[in-house]
Parts: C-alpha cells; structure tokens; sequence
C-alpha cells in the first residue's frame, strides 16, 4: 500500500470512529491527520505542537508529525528550496524516532515504511541524474537522502564516488584535486564508522594516489593486500600506482599474478588482457635497469604460447630480451677471473644469442616489412661473429626504415 493511500485510509477510519492504532488518540492528532489528508502539512505540524502543551508522549502524534513533516520536504523538494527540504526530513527522522521510543511494537512497521520511503525517493533521483551527468542536482539528492535516513552512509559514500566519477570526466579538468580532496573528506566520514570496509579503504587508496599522495596510498594497498591478495582489482590498483611510481618491476609482479589469478579460475571471460599484461611485465622485467632477464623471457614465452597466430610486438619483445640477456651475460664473463665461470658465463651468452637468432629469422619470415625483427637478428648475429648475415640484415632494416 503507498503512503498516500495508507493516510487516505488512516484519514476515513478516523472519521469512522476506528482506532488505526492501539492507544488513545488525542483530539490535536485526530485532527492533524485530518489535515494531513486535506494536504494542509503546515497546519498539521502546528496543530501537533500544540497538542504537545498538553501531552508529550503520544506516539501517534509523533508518527504523524514525521508525516506531515516528510510531506513538507517532498514540496521543498519540488519547488527547488533545499535548506527547507532538509530541514524537513531532519525533523521527520527525528519524530519518527520519538515514536519508536514510545512505541516501537505498534508502530515500528509503519516507520520502517516511511524512512524506507523518504529514503528511496531521493536515491532514485538522485541515480537518475548522476546517469545523465547532472552532478549537481545528484549530490542534492544524495544529501537529502541522507537528512532523511542518517543511520545508513550509503549516500555519503556514494556522493564521494561521484566526486571521484567527476575527478575523471572532460569539463572538471580545473576542479580535479578539489573534487578528490572533497572524496577523501567524505570517505574518512564512512571510514570513522565503518574502518575495515574493504571497498571504502580501496577508494581512499585510489584517491590518494591520484592527489599524488603515493606514500600513503601504498601503505594502504599493501594493508588490503596481506587480507585480500587473490582480488585482481585491487592487483591492478597497486600495479597502476606502482607504474605511476616508475617501479616498473613491481608492477610487473602484479601482472604476473594477475594473469596466474585469471588462468587458475573457471571464469574465461577475465582472461582476454592475460597476453598484454603478460608481455607489459616482461617488457618491464627486460629493462636495462630492471635486468630481470629470466623473469621477463618466461612470461613471455607465456604470452606467445597464448598467441594462436604470432605477432609481430610479442615475437620482437622476445627477440629484442633474449639480445639484451646473452649481451649482458657476453659482459659479465669478460669480467670474470674465474676460468670455470667464465665459461659458464659464455656458454649461456651464445644461447641467449642463438635463441634470439632463432626467434629473430622466424620473424623476419613472418613479418617481412618489420624493421625491429631485422634490427634485432642482426645485433644477435654480430654478437656471435656471423658478420655477413649479420650486416645483410642490418641493410634490410635500413631500407626499411628509410622506405616511405
């Protein structure tokens, strides 16, 4: 049954002489919802106060009163007047929950009911138009959802997602770092009441880390982590702070358990980024100053094994790790006294040269206009002392790179 049509009835039943509730009702209230069902909330309000000269604790006049005062904000509401719609749910709440302490058994359901009502009214407008990019208006709503039921957070914490929604749209360039700093605010509000919400921590994080706030947002990252370390999300997260760091081999690490999080499930709908991330991490794992050649050769064979048809990009990252590894192996035994691990050291240059060969050849037979993969095979070529093929390719590569 809708509200209005709960007074209308309440309304006829009065007149009927019919207790709706247990209890003796005062003449001020019988009256009061006579005038709630004329839509006359002002006089009801007044009629109310009134009857509190003479009796303070009737839970009826209390549960119409929060009526008439919900039907007051309704129309502050609709005439655009926002101090006076909040006002008004404020004293709505606050009248329901003198009815609940007078009176929780009788009237308990039908308070519910009527927060419940204020409530939703304003959370459904105010989806409506945070969907239609009225942000304004949204928060609005959102705020008045909350005058109207303060025992739930919802709104806050979803006006600080808005904000943060906002932070990211064309149009709030300017207003950025006030929009997240107006988030963060709101979201320690939720956080004072709720600390351990894991969703809530997660955006706060976020936040932090775009305001630049590096530091701590990893500290919180780290913190959901050890609680929370088979959630690809919040991987990503740290991975994406962890690339806005520079630290490059760390959030390799995270694509890496990503894709091992991804692989191990039943869900093949989150495995089609798995290839991309997996070359990503051994692009940052092959770095010169990351140098983490057998990390970053193993997720790449992993990301060409995913491959039904090569490519081009996964096949010269390969080529391009293996050069770079046996040449940095080709050094470290240069350097080396030791005549056993010198040798060692040598042998496993010459593989990491011949499999880049290898790779490289297979590429330039695939990819025939792809002037890395003939850049690359000729550098691993010259390393191993195949001059001629090694300077055939290297011209390839320069008609290449000078063709139009």
């Amino acid at each position: 049954m809708s509200k209005v049509r709960f007074l209308l009835l309440a309304g006829l039943l009065v007149l009927a002489g019919v207790t709706v509730f247990a209890g003796c009702r005062s003449a001020h209230t019988t009256s009061a919802i006579l005038y709630i069902n004329e839509q006359n909330y002002d006089k009801a309000v007044k009629v109310i106060h009134e009857g509190f000269e003479y009796r303070d604790d009737e839970p009826d006049a209390f549960y119409y009163l929060g009526e008439a005062y919900s039907h007051l904000a309704e129309e502050a509401v609709e005439s655009d007047d926002f101090a006076e719609a909040i006002k008004n749910y404020e004293l709505a709440y606050e009248a329901y929950m003198r009815t609940l302490e007078l009176n929780a058994k009788d009237f308990g359901e039908e308070v519910q009911n009527s927060l419940e009502y204020n409530y939703s009214n304003r959370i459904r407008q105010a989806k409506l138009d945070c969907d239609e990019k009225y942000f304004e208006q949204a928060e609005g709503h959102m705020r008045l959802a909350y005058a109207a039921l303060p025992d739930s957070l919802t709104p806050i914490k979803s006006i600080a997602r808005m904000k943060m929604q906002m932070s990211q749209e064309e149009g709030y360039e300017d207003q950025k770092e006030d929009l997240l700093k107006e988030a963060l605010t709101l979201l320690d509000q939720v956080l004072d009441q709720n600390p351990e919400a894991y969703d809530l921590q997660l955006n706060k994080a976020n936040v932090l880390a775009a305001l630049g706030r590096n530091v701590e947002a990893k500290q919180i990252f780290d913190d959901l982590l050890a609680a929370h370390g088979d959630d690809t999300g919040l991987l990503t997260d740290i991975a994406n702070l962890a690339i806005e760091d520079g630290d490059y081999a760390r959030a390799a690490d995270f694509y890496v358990r990503i894709v091992d999080l991804h692989e191990a499930d039943t869900d093949a709908s989150n495995d089609a980024d798995n290839k991309d991330m997996l070359v990503s991490a051994g692009t940052w794992y092959a770095a010169p100053n990351v140098a983490r050649y057998e990390d970053a050769i193993a997720v790449l064979d992993r990301a060409a094994n995913l491959e039904i048809i090569p490519t081009a990009n996964t096949m010269v990252m390969r080529v391009r790790t293996f050069y770079n590894y046996g040449k940095a192996l080709k050094a470290e035994a240069a350097a080396e006294t030791d005549p056993v691990l010198k040798a060692d050291l040598d042998a496993k240059s010459k593989a990491m040269l011949n499999r880049a060969v290898e790779i490289g050849v297979a590429m330039t037979n695939n990819f025939v206009d792809n002037a890395d993969g003939f850049f690359y095979l000729s550098l691993s070529q010259m390393e191993l002392g195949d001059f001629t093929a090694s300077e055939a390719n290297f011209k390839t590569y320069e008609q290449l790179n000078d063709a139009p």
